[in-house]
This record gives C-alpha cells, sequence and structure tokens, in this order.
C-alpha cells in the first residue's frame, strides 16, 4: 500500500484528497517539502559516478558512488531525524570504507531518498570538487 505522490498543483492536492478518502482508515500521512527528484537528474547523477571512475582509473562507478555518499550526500541525509537516527545507531562506527561500501549499496537510500532541491545540492557539490579537480562532467543544458 506505500504510495508516493508529488503535489505541484491544486489538481494534484485535490486528487490526493479524493484518494485519501477512499482509504481504509487507520494509516499514516507523511508529507515532505519539495519535489521528488527528476529522471534527468538521476540519469546524469549515474552518468557523473562512471565519468569521475573512468577519469581516475582506480576505482569503479560504484566506489565513486559510495565515496560521494559519504563526502555530500550524509550531510544532507543527516538532517532527517530519522534517517539520521538509523545512521548513528547501525553504520557510524564503521570505518570509512565500509560506510561507502553501504552507502553505495543502497541499503540507506542516500540520492534515492533525496527529493529534487537536496539532489541538486549534492550535485552541486560534487560538480565543484570534481571539476576543479579536472574531471570531465557532462552538465546538461539548462531548459530556457
Amino acid at each position: 500500500m506505500p504510495d508516493t505522490r508529488a503535489i505541484i498543483d491544486k489538481k494534484d492536492a485535490l486528487l490526493l484528497a479524493e484518494y485519501l478518502e477512499g482509504l481504509t482508515m487507520p494509516f499514516t500521512v507523511t508529507v515532505k517539502d519539495g519535489k521528488p527528484r527528476s529522471i534527468p537528474q538521476n540519469s546524469t547523477l549515474h552518468k557523473w559516478y562512471g565519468e569521475i571512475a573512468a577519469h581516475y582509473g582506480d576505482r569503479t562507478d560504484t566506489d565513486v558512488k559510495g565515496q560521494c555518499h559519504r563526502k555530500y550526500g550524509l550531510p544532507i541525509r543527516m538532517k532527517d531525524v530519522q534517517w539520521a537516527w538509523v545512521w548513528n545507531n547501525s553504520a557510524a562506527n564503521l570505518t570509512y570504507e565500509q560506510q561507502c561500501n553501504v552507502l553505495a549499496s543502497g541499503v540507506f537510500n542516500v540520492s534515492s531518498g533525496m527529493n529534487s532541491p537536496e539532489l541538486k545540492s549534492y550535485m552541486d557539490a560534487m560538480a565543484r570538487d570534481y571539476l576543479a579537480e579536472g574531471v570531465g562532467l557532462t552538465i546538461p543544458k539548462s531548459k530556457p
């Protein structure tokens, strides 16, 4: 039954209200600020992992994903109190390498749990650092 919906306008809100009225009670609703991340953002992010790995040649895109999740994603996700509690009570005491591995595995939903503004912040930090190191990252053309 879990359902995630992006509410962009009043029509979406009305459709959600109609949906909720049809559910059997009790149930729980969670509301988060921001819109979900976009497919183009997701595609660019995964392309960057490969570009970074290829630039250095001594790591895989999965290694890069774990390192980026640890360096850029962890501070963003730690702002979520529930997420931070789980992290602090499970993986926080692992070695750096172990943390990177577990973060790359998807178990903690680092980037996949981010909304669009959070993912933008994550990617902006990545781009700033890796472009400064001379890594060629594909930068999508912005919409007019």
